[in-house]
């Protein structure tokens, strides 16, 4: 798998992916790659990324303990990057809003944070309570209420996009 990045891409990636280097090996752990993709705009789905560290093996995607304990050098990185950036889009800021809106019972642009909790480990992808908690921190009003707006800007990780205070 190669890719056609430009020199100046390829740069910015080489800064953001030793941010995500923890050890100053050169190295990342495999469970970084989404969130390390996301930084740059992509939205990859955990599927798609563990098919891609799998080498197109869909029968042989990698198990939780391998996603949190193998790591990659940015060289193999790249093309994974590639690959997601080759993928379609799975939704814009739009698409979430839309889906948001049905949980969205007073129509004042909130949605419970329980409820919310209940839809995103129990559905789909689902996090864990303390992936939910991370995304959520700082969000929920005293009420137990998120504003819709503000949660799909984080969860897409776009500067354009993110609220002032991410």
């Amino acid at each position: 798998m190669a890719h056609e990045f430009t020199e100046e891409q390829v740069a910015e990636f080489k800064d953001a992916f030793e941010l995500f280097d923890r050890t100053g090996q050169g190295l990342i752990k495999w469970e970084e790659c989404c969130n390390l993709a996301r930084c740059f705009g992509y939205n990859p789905a955990e599927y798609t990324v563990q098919v891609l560290l799998a080498g197109g093996d869909e029968e042989n995607l990698p198990s939780k303990e391998d996603m949190a304990t193998k790591s990659l050098p940015f060289e193999d990185f790249l093309p994974i990057l590639w690959a997601i950036s080759n993928t379609a889009d799975p939704g814009s800021y739009e698409d979430f809003l839309e889906g948001l809106k049905v949980f969205d019972k007073d129509g004042n642009g909130t949605v419970n944070s329980a409820e919310l909790r209940h839809v995103l480990t129990s559905l789909g992808e689902k996090l864990t309570g303390a992936q939910f908690d991370d995304l959520i921190e700082g969000m929920e009003g005293s009420n137990g209420q998120i504003v819709i707006e503000d949660f799909i800007k984080k969860v897409m990780c776009d500067d354009e996009l993110a609220p002032a205070e991410a």
